[in-house]
């Protein structure tokens, strides 16, 4: 019984890797590699190509971490209302808020901001695009540092 329980906590580190990975790819080797060799709009539509599919890819891992996070909470026999009683309990109920908050902030960045700053972008308003392109940039840094937190309380729970 102990390998399906070691196949769902793989699949949550596995779930987190491609989550925290493909973030640190697309800002640290995509970004500025796309933009660097094209144009405006050819790195516009590239970027936005990729990112549209690692929000598949990340979306799933999302999930994949929610569940079996879930998961390893029941193997555990705790509940979500148990949570609060322990400091195992805290550091857990800390991660999930961290994960619904990244999955809030991933969700107005893909819906909200980046539309947004193609908009701005069509309509020649250089000075609204750069708006919302900082509010992207915030919105990475969220979705970055609350990730890493989490991973770091995640971490912390192994003995």
């Amino acid at each position: 019984m102990d390998d399906g329980w070691t196949l769902v906590r793989w699949l949550h580190v596995g779930g987190v890797a491609t989550w925290l990975g493909g973030m640190l790819f697309l800002g640290l080797v995509v970004v500025p590699v796309v933009r660097a060799n094209g144009g405006l709009q050819a790195s516009r539509a590239l970027v936005t190509a990729i990112a549209r599919r690692f929000g598949v890819v990340g979306g799933a891992a999302w999930v994949v971490i929610l569940v079996t996070g879930f998961g390893l909470l029941h193997h555990r026999g705790l509940s979500p209302s148990d949570l609060p009683d322990s400091e195992y309990g805290r550091r857990v109920l800390a991660k999930l808020i961290l994960l619904l908050l990244v999955g809030v902030v991933v969700v107005l960045h893909a819906w909200i901001q980046g539309p947004r700053v193609r908009r701005a972008e069509e309509a020649g308003d250089t000075a609204g695009a750069r708006r919302w392109k900082m509010l992207g940039g915030l919105m990475d840094g969220v979705m970055l540092l609350a990730t890493l937190a989490a991973l770091w309380l995640g971490v912390s729970l192994v003995p």
